[in-house]
């Protein structure tokens, strides 16, 4: 209750992103799959009502069902495109930082990534690999993984300086049994911190392309290309884009504010 009261904020955000995580978990079990491909053209653009909480789609489709079902789709590719693009880069960055021969081969590959714009390097994945969400968090964990490689890297090298690295390399700890049991659990700290903000960046940019056609097609349930879809009735059918909006808005700002707990809790620099 402590925590609550002084981290109101982050304790709000969590619930919110809890409860959306609960519910876009029993969606899929709760909806039907016929859902997406069930065409009901009389009930098209039906205003938000007792039958439809969301109003219909183009297609006649419940709105309300399809964004439930979307959220799960969208938070499972964004926490996995977090989870693949951490891992990649905090094995890439702790080898880089703790074996100098490898360091400058291993940075020369991350600048490359780096100093391609992210969303265009995406777009080009994405457009190589074909429409899916699967090619879709594919594209995202290329364009993430060097951001987690150049943090852990540098607090590889401050890491590695302490006493206790040495001792262990006196007493002949290889370093591959090193970088992994010792120097990889005491420096994930700032890593940890900015994870939960970034599982809400990628949310957005993962809505982003499927907002400009590198997302799944219209029979997949995905915030961005509901978004999309809906842009062309947005005078005539408002809910069609208000929605999935504020689905993608909640959801982002929940994890931002986690993030930005996560920032004061695991800096000591930010803490007071």
């Amino acid at each position: 209750m402590t925590w609550v009261r002084r981290n109101k904020l982050a304790a709000a955000g969590l619930l919110i992103f809890v409860a959306i995580v609960v519910v876009g978990a029993i969606a899929p079990l709760a909806i039907s799959a016929s859902v997406v491909r069930n065409v009901q053209f009389a009930d098209k653009l039906t205003a938000p009502d007792a039958t439809h909480w969301f109003g219909t789609d183009d297609y006649g489709r419940d709105l309300f069902s399809m964004v439930l079902l979307a959220a799960n789709l969208d938070l499972r590719a964004a926490l996995s495109v977090v989870v693949a693009a951490v891992a990649i880069g905090v094995v890439i960055g702790a080898l880089a930082g703790f074996i100098e021969r490898l360091d400058e081969p291993l940075m020369r590959v991350t600048d490359v990534f780096l100093s391609i714009p992210s969303l265009v390097l995406a777009m080009a994945i994405a457009s190589v690999l074909g429409r899916s969400i699967q090619n879709l968090s594919i594209a995202l964990v290329f364009v993430s993984w060097p951001i987690y490689c150049r943090l852990m890297r540098g607090q590889v090298l401050i890491e590695k300086r302490k006493p206790y690295v040495r001792a262990l390399t006196t007493l002949g700890v290889g370093h591959m049994r090193m970088i992994f049991r010792h120097i990889i659990p005491n420096t994930l700290a700032p890593v940890v911190a900015r994870a939960p903000a970034d599982v809400g960046l990628i949310l957005i940019t993962m809505a982003a392309l499927s907002y400009i056609g590198f997302g799944p097609g219209p029979y997949v349930p995905e915030w961005g290309s509901l978004v999309a879809a809906g842009q062309a009735y947005i005078f005539q059918a408002p809910w069609l884009v208000v929605f999935p909006g504020a689905a993608i808005f909640i959801t982002s700002l929940s994890l931002n504010l986690v993030g930005d707990w996560a920032r004061d809790a695991f800096d000591p620099r930010l803490r007071s």
